[in-house]
């Protein structure tokens, strides 16, 4: 009788640090992902309400009552950096290390080095403009 391995689950190498844990949870991880790469590094004065809100016209309802709710209102909030988890991020939804270093201001070595402390399979990019034919498709 041959010993069988268990079923192993792939798991993302590189999940949401704990200090935006919360706001995956709360808004998904891709629109947690835009909010921190838009505004990382950036300290954001918080509303005691959501509602009429600056946040709410700029990010959505959602994510402005998350950001409300972590903060308790009329705080500063530091948009953390995260330039590992930004990272791997945008590497696994496809874009190439000249792209990620330049959202994340740094060079493309560091990129190099951040990947590869986990290292992230590479979703498919699509290489033809939107409308375009694919020539080797016909």
């Amino acid at each position: 009788m041959a010993f069988k391995h268990p079923k192993t689950e792939r798991r993302d190498p590189v999940q949401a640090p704990s200090s935006i844990s919360w706001l995956v949870d709360a808004v998904g991880e891709d629109a947690a992902l835009e909010f921190i790469d838009g505004n990382a590094g950036r300290r954001l004065k918080m509303p005691r309400r959501v509602d009429g809100s600056y946040l709410v016209d700029l990010y959505g309802r959602d994510l402005a009552q998350a950001l409300v709710d972590r903060n308790y209102g009329n705080n500063d909030y530091q948009v953390p950096l995260l330039r590992g988890w930004r990272a791997h991020m945008l590497a696994k939804r496809g874009c190439c290390n000249n792209e990620i270093a330049s959202r994340l201001g740094t060079s493309w070595r560091n990129v190099q080095k951040l990947l590869k402390k986990a290292p992230v399979d590479r979703a498919l990019r699509q290489r033809q403009p939107d409308g375009q034919l694919d020539i080797f498709g016909l």
